[in-house]
C-alpha cells in the first residue's frame, strides 16, 4: 500500500493514503526514504499489537531541501536535522560563512538510495539555533513554507488597481445601504468576512455573510493561482505572517476594510424565529463595510455598553446577532456538535522576534458569534453545491476510532475522572459526554486535550461526507479565501453554478480535485506543525527570561523518570525529573534549565 513517511531517525511511521492506522517502520528499508516522502510499503507481522511495515520504494520525494544544524569533523561537514538521518554537505553557496552549530538549509542534490544517505549544498545560513526568531524561521524552512513571492507572481499583481474600479461592479448588486461590518481580533490585518442581519418581521431574519471575492483577481492558470495552490494556506506565527496571497491582495484589495468598496461573494440565509435556515442564496456583490469591530468592542455592545463612534444601525444589528448566536449554539450542541473550547495562548514579540509576553486568550461571546455565522455559511455552501451536483472540495471529519475511544476512557479513569459509559464501549456519543465532564472539572484542560487527541483529523475531500465534530451532514470551507485555497475553489464552484467559469477551472475536475484535496490537507498539516513549533520555542524562550521563579502547573503525564508538567501561565510543557504525582495534580515548580535550540524545558519541584 501507499502512504506518507514521518521520519524520526532510527524509526518512522507511514500514514496510509486510504486512511486507517499508521505503520511502524525501522531497519534498513528506512534508509530508502526521507521525511515527507510518498512511499510504497509492505505490511508485515508486528509485536504487541503494533502494525509494522517495510518500505519497498519511493514514489515521490516530499521535499527539495532540509533544515538542521551544521556539524564539522575535520574537513567534512554534515547537517543534523531534528528528525531523520544526517545529510552530507557537498558544498556551500557562494558568499555563505561556514559556521559550525548554526541552523542552515541544505538544497538536496542526492536522495538516499539504501547504500548512501542524502547530500546537498548549503543554500542558506539561518543563524543561532538558540534564537527564537531563528527557530521560527527554521520551522517554516523545514516544511518548505516560502516567505517571499516569485517575481512572476509580483509582476502579475503589479497592475492591480489600488481601489476597486467601477468597471468591476458590472453585474453585481451594491450593498452600500446595508449595515454590514467586520469583527476580528485587534491585531488582524486581513479581513475576509463581513456580516449583516436584517429584521424581516414575524421573528424572521436574513443573515448575510459577505466574503472577499478573491476569485475576481486570482484566475485559474496564472502564476498567482499556481503559487496560491502551492502554498494552499497562510501561516500565522507570533509577530509574522506568511500569506497565501501577496500583500497587495491579502492586506488591501481583498481585505474588507471599512468605508471602501470591495468585491464580495455574499451568502444570504433566511432564518425563522428558532434560528433554523429556511433558504439560502449566493450572489456576487459590492460592499462597503460600515465599521471594523474588534471582538472586545462587540463584547462591550453585548454587555450593554455604549460605543458612540459606531453607527446606531450597526449597534442594533450586533445586539440582534448576539441573541441569534445563542440560539444557533444551543441548536448545534443539541444535534450533537462538540464543544471544543481548547486553551489558547497569545505571544507578543518585539522587533527582533523575541517574546515579551505570553497570556491565555479569554474566550468571548463575540468569538462564538462569528464562529456560528461562519459555520452556518459553510454548511449552506456545501448544501448548495451538493444540490447543484457541482464538484468542489468538502471539509470532512470521520467518526472516531472505537479503539482510541476505549483507550481514552482508560486514561480518564487513571485521572479519577467520571467516564461516560458510552466512551468505555467505544461509542462516539461518549466524546460529547467527556467534553461535558471537562467543563466543570479542575482538570478540564487536560481532559479536553486528551479527548481531542483521540479524534481523527478533519481533512479536505473531493466527495461530501459528514463532519463529526460539527455534527453536520454537509460542510465545506467558504469563508476564508484570502488564507485558504480550498475556499477559493469553493468560490469558483459556486460561480460555476451561476454558469460562470466552469470550463476554465481544471482543478474542479473530479480527478484533479481529489489531488488538490489531498495537497491542501497536507499543506494545512505542515502549516499547523510550523505554528506549533514556533510557539513552543517562543514559550520556552520567554520562560528563560525570568530564571529562577516559582510557577504553578498541572501534571499531564507520568513517566518512569519524572512527570510532564503543563504550566498554567504559558501553556509550556516541561519535564520535572524525579517528580511523582498523579495526573492532573497541581504542583509548584521552578524552571531549572532552558534549551531553546532543542525546545526543551527542565523543571524541578519548588
Amino acid at each position: 500500500m501507499e502512504g506518507s513517511l514521518e521520519h524520526h531517525g532510527r524509526f518512522g511511521f507511514v500514514i496510509p493514503s486510504g486512511g486507517g492506522g499508521d505503520f511502524y517502520v525501522s531497519g534498513n528499508s528506512l534508509r530508502l526514504a526521507m521525511d515527507g516522502d510518498r512511499v510504497v510499503i509492505r505490511p508485515g507481522p508486528g509485536g504487541g499489537g503494533r502494525r509494522e511495515a517495510a518500505i519497498v520504494r519511493v514514489l515521490a520525494r516530499g521535499r527539495k531541501s532540509i533544515v538542521g544544524r551544521l556539524s564539522q569533523k575535520g574537513r567534512r561537514w554534515t547537517l543534523e536535522p531534528d528528525e531523520g538521518d544526517a545529510v552530507e554537505v557537498l558544498d556551500f553557496a557562494a558568499g555563505l560563512k561556514r559556521e559550525a552549530g548554526a541552523m542552515a538549509v541544505v538544497k538536496i542534490s542526492r536522495y538516499p538510495d539504501g547504500s548512501r544517505g542524502a547530500a546537498g549544498v548549503v543554500d542558506e545560513i539561518l543563524g543561532n539555533p538558540a534564537s527564537p526568531r531563528v527557530r521560527a524561521t527554521a520551522a517554516l524552512r523545514s516544511r518548505e513554507l516560502p516567505e517571499g513571492f516569485p517575481p512572476a507572481v509580483l509582476r502579475e499583481t503589479a497592475p492591480f488597481p489600488e481601489r476597486v474600479e467601477k468597471s468591476l461592479w458590472r453585474g453585481r448588486r451594491t450593498l452600500f445601504d446595508l449595515p454590514l461590518f467586520t469583527i476580528d481580533g485587534a491585531d488582524a490585518k486581513d479581513f475576509d468576512d463581513a456580516v449583516s442581519l436584517e429584521d424581516l418581521g414575524g421573528g424572521r431574519q436574513r443573515l448575510g455573510v459577505h466574503i472577499a471575492d478573491v476569485g475576481a483577481y486570482v484566475k485559474p492558470g496564472t502564476a498567482l493561482d499556481e503559487e496560491a495552490y502551492a502554498r494552499a494556506t497562510s501561516v500565522y506565527l507570533p509577530g509574522r505572517v506568511v500569506p497565501m496571497l501577496p500583500p497587495k491582495l491579502s492586506d488591501h484589495l481583498c481585505s474588507l476594510m471599512p468605508r471602501v468598496e470591495r468585491l464580495a461573494l455574499s451568502c444570504f440565509m433566511e432564518l425563522d424565529g428558532a434560528g433554523h435556515v429556511k433558504s439560502a442564496a449566493f450572489e456576487e456583490t459590492v460592499i462597503r463595510s460600515w465599521h471594523r469591530f474588534t471582538y472586545r468592542q462587540v463584547e462591550l455592545v453585548l454587555l450593554g455598553k455604549c460605543l458612540s463612534s459606531v453607527p446606531e444601525p450597526a449597534i442594533e444589528s450586533v445586539i440582534r446577532m448576539g441573541a441569534l448566536a445563542k440560539k444557533l449554539t444551543a441548536a448545534r450542541f443539541a444535534r450533537g456538535a462538540l464543544d471544543l473550547d481548547m486553551p489558547e495562548y497569545k505571544i507578543e514579540v518585539d522587533a527582533q522576534g523575541d517574546p515579551v509576553s505570553v497570556e491565555r486568550v479569554e474566550r468571548l461571546s463575540s468569538h462564538r458569534l462569528i464562529e456560528e455565522f461562519m459555520i452556518l455559511a459553510n454548511e449552506a455552501a456545501a448544501r448548495h453545491l451538493i444540490a447543484k451536483q457541482q464538484n468542489a472540495p468538502h471539509r470532512i471529519h470521520p467518526d472516531p476510532d472505537p479503539k482510541k475511544l476505549k483507550d481514552l476512557a482508560l486514561e480518564l479513569k487513571r485521572l479519577d475522572v467520571r467516564v461516560p459509559p458510552e466512551l468505555s464501549r467505544g461509542l462516539a456519543a461518549g466524546v460529547r459526554g467527556a467534553l461535558q465532564v471537562a467543563k466543570n472539572h479542575p482538570l478540564g484542560d487536560t481532559i479536553g486535550i486528551l479527548t481531542v487527541r483521540s479524534l481523527k483529523q478533519a481533512t479536505y475531500s473531493a466527495e461530501p461526507a459528514p463532519h463529526f465534530g460539527l455534527a453536520s451532514g454537509a460542510y465545506t470551507h467558504f469563508t476564508s479565501p484570502i488564507r485558504r485555497y480550498p475556499d477559493l475553489l469553493v468560490h469558483r464552484a459556486i460561480k460555476a453554478t451561476f454558469g460562470k467559469g466552469k470550463a476554465s477551472c481544471p482543478r474542479l475536475g473530479k480527478d484533479a480535485l481529489a489531488v488538490a484535496a489531498r495537497h491542501c490537507s497536507d499543506r494545512e498539516r505542515l502549516a499547523a506543525e510550523a505554528e506549533r513549533e514556533a510557539v513552543e520555542a517562543l514559550r520556552i524562550a520567554y520562560l528563560a527570561q525570568g530564571l529562577p521563579r516559582a510557577l504553578k502547573g498541572r501534571v499531564t503525564r507520568q513517566l518512569p523518570y519524572g512527570a510532564l508538567v503543563t504550566l498554567d501561565e504559558t501553556g509550556a510543557v516541561g519535564l520535572a525529573r524525579g517528580l511523582r504525582a498523579p495526573m492532573g495534580a497541581i504542583v509548584d515548580v521552578k524552571v531549572q534549565r532552558v534549551d531553546v535550540a532543542k525546545r526543551q524545558l527542565d523543571l524541578k519541584p519548588a
